[in-house]
């Protein structure tokens, strides 16, 4: 197919999907260096003051917007099906998301997370426990996971556009549709908190059976959906600087009311991981400010990228092309810099300041000047506009 004119594309939502590459190579960086989370290769937990001060920090605040970054990009792949499914039909539409998508992942599955994990283990590196059964082998996604989250999510899509086509269906949804009143939107909020704090009692926030992340998937499921009635009715043109502000206030609000009541009740160096789920007040108050904050920033990120960041300069314009490709090969270059400077005794802070660029540029370099070149990926362009 042939590329839409650059004038008719969205820069900003370009300009996300940068972001969240970066993103995602720094979340992954940051576990390589802070010790906390999962990743391939973990350096041993930091011992400095610098180093210590500086992960806690950064694992309190980023805790708080995981759902609403990733579920950004949920959204974005939301935004997107509805004109690619219109333009191409069901048939075409999922033969390019099998290749888009359904291919990258069998093909990390199959070789290079295997690949990566037992060559660590090898070695000793890999910090954790290797698959022991078929079935957690097949759902070793790694990062891979948002990609089969995403197909799943266009299943559901593609069902949903199934059952519109029932008359009595199609008659009740609506022509029009406003942004709802901010009301309804918080109570929206507390209601989706509400139910993810029901689903975190039995699978706290680092349990994710068979590789999925299912303590965030009332969150993803609602920015997937939000995606879909954005694009249909419209709504980025009706966000306001209002909308912004009130967002703001009210994120702002939750976010210093929740440590407010945190650090006094748990301490600095209290149990914090009693936030990560199960039957408890510190986990309910944890999981309704991160939706409070998960559809604020909506509002907040689409609006200030779409009044701020819908242009691009030579570096946006090189890098937009490559963020897919830049996503799907980051983990083995990630943890071969990683190696690289295994020996250099630096502290972690550091190691991370010089880790997390590099990686980004190599995999740039990669993705611009191999990737892109290849005939087969100029054939599939990525279908997200």
């Amino acid at each position: 197919m042939n590329e839409e004119p650059i004038k008719t594309r969205l820069l900003f939502l370009d300009n996300i999907k940068v972001l969240f590459s970066i993103l995602v190579i720094f979340q992954h960086a940051r576990v390589t260096y802070g010790g906390t989370g999962w990743w391939y290769y973990i350096e041993s937990a930091p011992t400095d003051t610098i180093s210590i001060i500086f992960f806690i920090l950064l694992s309190s605040i980023g805790g708080f917007f995981q759902a609403s970054l990733m579920g950004l990009f949920f959204l974005m792949g939301g935004y997107f099906t509805p004109k690619s499914y219109d333009r191409k039909g069901v048939g075409a539409f999922w033969k390019e998301r099998i290749l888009r998508l359904g291919i990258p992942v069998f093909l990390y599955v199959a070789i290079v997370s295997p690949v990566m994990a037992y060559s660590l283990n090898a070695f000793g590196l890999y910090p954790h426990q290797l698959p022991q059964s078929l079935l957690g082998f097949l759902t070793f996604w790694g990062p891979m996971w948002f990609l089969v989250v995403l197909l799943l999510f266009t299943a559901g899509y593609t069902l949903w556009r199934q059952i519109t086509k029932i008359d009595s269906v199609k008659k009740r949804i609506p022509k029009e549709f406003p942004i709802p009143k901010y009301i309804y939107l918080f109570l929206l909020a507390l209601g989706l908190g509400f139910i993810t704090f029901l689903i975190r009692i039995y699978f706290s926030i680092d349990h994710r059976p068979f590789g999925l992340p299912i303590p965030f998937i009332i969150q993803y499921i609602m920015m997937f959906s939000l995606g879909v009635i954005i694009v249909r009715y419209d709504w980025i043109k009706q966000m306001t600087r209002k909308h912004v502000k009130v967002w703001i206030i009210m994120i702002t609000f939750s976010f210093i009311l929740f440590f407010a009541y945190a650090i006094p009740v748990l301490g600095f160096e209290g149990d914090y991981s009693v936030l990560m789920g199960g039957f408890n007040i510190h986990a309910l108050l944890f999981v309704l400010v991160e939706n409070i904050i998960c559809v604020g920033m909506i509002f907040v990120l689409l609006k200030v990228f779409y009044a701020k960041f819908n242009k691009q300069g030579k570096i946006m314009q090189n890098l937009s092309p490559s963020a897919f490709y830049i996503y799907l090969i980051h983990p083995p270059v990630l943890v071969l810099v990683s190696l690289a400077f295994i020996s250099i005794d630096l502290i972690p802070v550091l190691k991370l300041a010089i880790v997390f660029p590099l990686t980004i540029i190599l995999c740039y370099l990669l993705s611009h000047y191999v990737l892109e070149k290849v005939r087969f990926n100029k054939k599939t362009r990525v279908d997200t506009d």
